[in-house]
């Protein structure tokens, strides 16, 4: 019985060695030590491996600018055409507009800025009043020579008084700042009802040869401004009398007269032309006592009053002093003396018979 217990001890003592050996992997016999298969053991102290970075070839040598040939990041190359004023610059790039070179014969100008406003556009092209964008002095600038708009070839803003007639605003523009013409300062043409003395106007809205004549007291230019009055002095006032010569009063018959003046009053010796027919005393007579002047509001002879006659004004040079009187005096071209002048003013005061 004591033998069997022991046989038994034995055979579990040795599971327990075989467990823990499965378990545990092999004993470590350190250098040189025996291995379950009775074999040395032997170690290999080996260096671990390392990596070390390796260049590898391009084929393709570092880019040089200016030798011709294009590399790397090279645009272009020229070799020695590369230039700063030329297609291909010393940075081997194409020019272009805003690189702050000069492209010679291309661009006048390059700033390398983004601003149209300074004195290099961002076209590379020339400044100044036309190309479209506002430089510095312009008031505008909308790329055009038309006058007729809101922006004038000059760069100047349109206005009253530039000369120019702003189409769709001004009706006319003579560029100067006189009323007294055909186109006014507020740039619409005078009228005869504006409230103003302008165009030809001596006086607010009267006279001149658009409108109806001045009052008395107006002011005007010449008696063809005035209503039944005369202008002197600038002022239409009323006719004046006739201012006769020193004469002594006599009877004097209308032969007495037409031989005073027929040498003398040539102009219508004839007759040609006018109603005015000078041959004898009778012709003189008949052509001017009681007709009409063509000028003056009075008859070109009024029998007994010289003051009413329109020949003697003429005579005299006083023919502004009658309304609707001018012109040169009579005759033309010559000078009648003091006596024959008595002579007509007397035949006229006596009664023009």
């Amino acid at each position: 019985m004591r033998t069997l217990v022991l046989s038994l001890s034995l055979v579990a003592a040795a599971c327990d060695t075989a467990d823990s050996a499965a378990t545990d992997g092999p004993a470590d016999t350190g250098v040189g030590g025996a291995t379950g298969t009775g074999e040395p053991a032997t170690t290999t102290d080996a260096p671990a491996p390392t990596s070390e970075p390796t260049s590898e070839p391009t084929g393709e040598p570092d880019a040089v600018c200016g030798d011709g040939v294009v590399q790397s990041s090279e645009i272009c190359d020229f070799g020695a055409g590369n230039a700063d004023d030329g297609p291909c610059t010393l940075a081997c790039q194409f020019a272009r507009c805003g690189d702050g070179l000069v492209y010679a014969g291309v661009e006048v100008c390059d700033d390398a800025n983004l601003i149209d406003s300074d004195d290099c556009p961002n076209d590379c092209l020339p400044g100044g009043c036309g190309n479209g964008f506002l430089d510095p002095g312009e008031a505008c600038d909308d790329g055009n020579d038309n006058d007729e708009d809101d922006c004038l070839s000059t760069c100047e803003a349109a206005r009253c008084g530039d000369g120019f007639v702003h189409a769709g605003v001004e009706v006319c523009d003579d560029g100067d700042d006189s009323d007294d013409d055909l186109c006014t300062t507020a740039c619409v043409p005078p009228s005869c009802s504006d409230g103003v003395a302008n165009g030809y106007e001596p006086d607010v809205d009267c006279g001149g040869p658009h409108c109806a004549a001045c009052s008395l007291g107006e002011n005007c230019f010449g008696n063809q401004d005035c209503d039944q009055s005369v202008c002197k002095q600038q002022q239409c006032v009323p006719p004046l009398p006739l201012v006769p010569l020193d004469c002594a009063p006599a009877s004097v018959s209308a032969a007495q007269a037409w031989q005073a003046v027929k040498g003398s009053c040539n102009c219508h010796g004839n007759g040609v032309g006018t109603s005015l027919i000078f041959k004898d005393g009778d012709s003189f007579r008949d052509s001017m006592v009681g007709v009409p002047s063509t000028m003056a509001a009075i008859d070109i002879v009024t029998a007994g009053d010289v003051d009413r006659s329109y020949l003697l004004f003429k005579l005299l040079n006083q023919q502004t002093n009658v309304v609707g009187g001018g012109g040169n005096p009579m005759p033309i071209g010559k000078v009648l003396t003091d006596a024959q002048l008595c002579t007509v003013i007397e035949w006229v005061r006596s009664g023009a018979n």
